[in-house]
């Protein structure tokens, strides 16, 4: 059991009872039936169903030039986005899968890579979280990394992959004004931001030394 860093309270000893797992849709995505049983806070026990997306873990990776004071974001078409309405390529950051083996820290360096052409210097983990426990088991380890962003552009991505990645450098100001004035939505960005606003002066003073 994980406990808290800071000595705060947790809950993550529930007895849930996994009556029934299927899977019930593979493609690009997959999809599990759960039938489980789960204690409620009176006392007694819930039987519910439960579909699940399953995603396994995911990388982002916000790459920073603290000399500059600049950041990489990227744009591609997004699918849900595009379904709820926003922009369909809006402003994100790296991301992708973690390979089957592979180690978080080097999947968000392959990313980097792939998506941007970017080659990552010291890179610091941020924090991880889950973008949307209510149906799906996605978990999202979230990084900030070093690179020298002075020739950084272009048009990148996975031809195999489908993928069409435009670069975008913004100072950093800019981009978390961005952020504050609710033109970055997508989920990963919106929270590697969230943590580079709040160090941003700490990795500026340790990375541009």
């Amino acid at each position: 059991m994980t406990q808290p860093s800071q000595g705060w309270p947790t809950e993550d000893d529930v007895d849930v009872e996994v009556v029934a797992a299927e899977r019930a849709y593979t493609g690009f995505l997959s999809v599990d039936h759960y039938e489980l049983r789960v204690p409620r806070f009176d006392g007694s026990v819930a039987s519910l169903r439960r579909e699940l997306l399953e995603r396994g873990t995911a990388v982002c990776i916000l790459p920073y030039d603290p000399r500059s004071d600049r950041v990489l974001l990227i744009r591609q078409f997004l699918i849900g986005s595009f379904v709820a309405g926003r922009a369909p390529r809006p402003l994100q950051v790296i991301a992708g899968m973690v390979d089957d083996g592979e180690d978080d820290e080097a999947a968000a360096r392959r990313e980097a890579m792939e998506e941007a052409a970017c080659e990552m210097r010291r890179v610091i983990r941020a924090q991880s979280f889950l973008p949307t426990p209510g149906g799906s088991s996605e978990r999202v380890v979230a990084f900030v990394g070093e690179a020298d962003l002075a020739t950084a552009g272009g048009v990148h991505g996975a031809a195999a992959e489908d993928e069409d990645i435009r670069v975008e450098v913004f100072d950093a100001a800019e981009a978390i004004a961005r952020l504050d004035a609710g033109q970055i939505e997508s989920a990963p960005a919106v929270i590697v931001l969230s943590w580079f606003a709040r160090h941003r002066e700490r990795l500026r003073r340790e990375w541009a030394g």
